[in-house]
């Protein structure tokens, strides 16, 4: 029998241990596999501690007084172990990949110093979702925060990417602080900060300071996951982060303010089933929704690569809002199987996410390592350097697309099927407000078919539309295989959609009683009568049949054809060259002009003439556009300048005289005298 208090001792340790043998490694090609074999063995043993908890019962552990007034409190239960399992099964994948990827940095950096970050950073995302105690969810949470935010900063030559992790270490830090004010409620409510204490006393808090608790989480976690309009550092510390952290950060890091939404929500908050609690799934919804589309948006028309991953992860957040939103209003409205179910699309898409974006972040990781390039503009002919890396990304990219049979369509049409059955709620206000949340929904998941079409044609299809680095290939084995690693999870996850669904039932069965909303009956029934059937290994079979049929015919009628080799018709301008594609910014005009308002687009063109033969020919036209972020114009550049003139207008306090000091802490004195007079009064 399997300890799983010391089973998860072991998983800490291996982190722990990997960090310790970074620091004392040097740069040289057996360093890249004494820094991240630990991760390895630590990312398997936490799937096999995950898999354990959730077949078993819950871990229980507390250390007293590690710190005066508080507890380690370790509590691993079926929320802490689904979270887990995501960040063991991506952890694996990117380690294995960093192994060869590292080798980039091996004669240039201290790699010893990044294997140490890596591994700590890793340990901490866990320890945070198994930390039972405010204050040691806080303290987790933050050395989670400064570990990703030296990890963006690793290449700390360049000066974008300082700003980028300045921008990151500030808006993690706003988050932090509204969560702090969250878990203050609850301590002024019950003396503790142990969450064990919220969950026995949270339904006996007045209504105000439930909601309170619930939007302070809202906009901590959110920040963290990315949400609009809190997600300006995502697309800044993404592409500015090697590859192997960015992967970490878009396809696990942000899934902890998803974690923390549902601990506050359902543990924590506790809210009850009455309909006055439908607001907070209303406001999830329509953050969402939001998120959803403005993100995806932003992705169709940037030509970094890794920042339109990274918009990406905001639009899939906010399809993951979308479902928590649906199964909060659901249990307001005692709609229980239809609450289990938009819980369990929710969190499935959480997994999903996890696994393509990864595989997708470390596919453009590879084409970096490569061509030393992000901008899709200089791309292109790299499927016949890199066949594995596009094939492998191209598994991402369908995935994410949401087609079948890959397993972004499961949890995106489980999500579209809880949208469709709020007909079943009882207030008319709540149906044709959700039904609007639809219509976004709809139009992201076209949008992003659209962002991943031209995102892999610009990359690797066709010629390449600049000048390439000089022998360009395949990226090592092990990048290869840490991506079909993920490549695997996500075809295992769309041909066998159950495997998902029985793994987000279980957990969550594990952690709801009977006694909740969330009943057993409900989550083991979630794909029941109320929603259409869908078998994925159908649907495969048959696309199959359609292409073999589709080819035969094609054959069939073709026959044998002589073949006589020609010049292409090009319009008479001679042999086709690289500047005659189409363009990313081409692929993207349509969605410019339709959404300009949201862009700020600018175009530029400068046409000459031949002046001395005729002056009505063109001789050579450019044309250039760019966009704007609106969000950072509008509404943090502002901010940011009213800051810092307030600032500015307090610094000339410090005259640098010993004497105005004095009088400073004088007139403070006085005032907490009269301040204290007063409230004796």
């Amino acid at each position: 029998m399997i300890d799983d208090l010391v089973l998860f001792q072991v998983v800490i340790s291996s982190f722990l241990g990997g960090s310790i043998l970074s620091l004392v490694s040097r740069n040289c090609g057996f360093a890249r596999y004494v820094i991240y074999l630990p991760s390895m063995v630590g990312s398997v043993l936490a799937v096999f501690f995950s898999l354990h908890v959730m077949t078993g019962s819950p871990l229980s552990w507390t250390v007293p007084d590690v710190v005066p007034f508080f507890n380690l409190e370790i509590l691993v239960d079926g929320v802490s172990a689904f979270f887990i399992l995501v960040i063991g099964t991506v952890s694996f994948a990117i380690s294995l990949y960093s192994i060869g990827y590292s080798k980039e940095y091996q004669d240039t950096k201290r790699i010893s110093a990044f294997g140490f970050l890596f591994n700590i950073f890793i340990a901490s995302m866990i320890l945070v979702v198994s930390s039972n105690n405010g204050f040691f969810f806080l303290m987790f949470w933050e050395l989670m925060s400064l570990t990703s935010f030296f990890l963006v900063i690793y290449n700390h030559e360049k000066e974008e990417n300082i700003r980028s992790g300045m921008t990151y270490l500030v808006m993690t830090h706003l988050g932090t602080a509204f969560i702090l004010a969250s878990f203050l409620l609850g301590y002024i409510q019950t003396g503790s900060l142990s969450f064990d204490s919220l969950r026995a006393s949270s339904q006996s808090f007045p209504f105000l300071v439930k909601s309170l608790m619930f939007v302070f989480a809202f906009l901590g976690f959110g920040t963290k996951a990315g949400i609009v309009p809190f997600h300006t550092w995502l697309p800044k510390a993404h592409p500015s982060a090697p590859s192997n952290v960015s992967a970490l950060m878009s396809a696990v890091m942000i899934k902890m303010g998803i974690y923390g939404l549902v601990r506050t929500v359902f543990d924590l908050a506790g809210p009850g089933a009455s309909p006055d609690y439908a607001w907070w799934g209303v406001l999830l919804i329509v953050a969402g929704s939001a998120s959803a589309l403005i993100g995806i948006l932003y992705a169709v028309v940037e030509r970094d690569i890794k920042r339109t991953l990274a918009y990406s992860s905001i639009e899939n957040i906010g399809i993951i809002l979308i479902g928590l939103g649906l199964s909060i209003v659901f249990a307001s409205y005692h709609l229980v199987s239809l609450s289990a179910m938009a819980l369990v699309a929710s969190m499935l898409h959480t997994v999903n996410h996890s696994f393509f974006k990864g595989l997708l972040f470390m596919g453009a990781g590879s084409v970096v390592y490569s061509t030393h390039t992000r901008d899709m503009e200089k791309l292109g002919g790299l499927v016949k350097m890199m066949p594995w890396t596009t094939l492998l990304f191209l598994v991402g990219a369908v995935s994410i697309s949401g087609l079948p049979p890959f397993n972004g369509f499961v949890s995106e049409w489980l999500v579209l099927q809880a949208l469709i059955s709020s007909s079943q709620i009882p207030s008319a206000i709540l149906q044709i407000s959700i039904a609007f949340a639809s219509l976004p929904l709809a139009l992201t998941i076209g949008l992003a078919a659209a962002a991943f079409v031209r995102l892999f044609a610009m990359t690797f299809l066709s010629k390449a539309r600049g000048k390439l680095a000089p022998g360009i290939g395949e990226v090592p084995r092990t990048m290869i295989a840490g991506m079909a690693v993920l490549a695997s999870a996500c075809i295992l996850f769309g041909l066998v959609p159950s495997l998902g669904i029985s793994l987000s039932t279980t957990a969550f069965h594990l952690q709801y009683q009977p006694s909740s909303p969330f009943d057993a009956v409900a989550l083991q029934n979630a794909s029941g009568k109320n929603f259409a059937a869908l078998s994925m290994p159908v649907v495969a079979t048959i696309m199959a049949c359609i292409s073999l049929a589709s080819f035969g015919f094609i054959r069939a009628m073709g026959g044998k054809t002589a073949r006589t080799p020609s010049g292409t018709w090009d319009c008479g301008f001679g042999n086709l060259n690289e500047r005659m594609e189409y363009t990313a910014a081409s692929l993207s005009q349509p969605i410019r002009a339709v959404f300009k308002p949201l862009f700020k687009a600018h175009n530029e063109s400068d046409k000459e003439f031949h002046l001395q033969t005729n002056p009505y020919l063109v001789r050579s036209m450019r044309f250039s556009s760019s966009t704007r972020n609106i969000f950072e114009e509008s509404l943090y550049n502002p901010v940011v300048s009213s800051t810092l003139l307030v600032l500015d207008k307090i610094r000339k306090i410090q005259t640098g005289k010993v004497n105005s000091y004095l009088l400073y802490i004088m007139v403070t004195i006085i005032l907490l005298l009269l301040f204290v007079r007063m409230s004796h009064a």
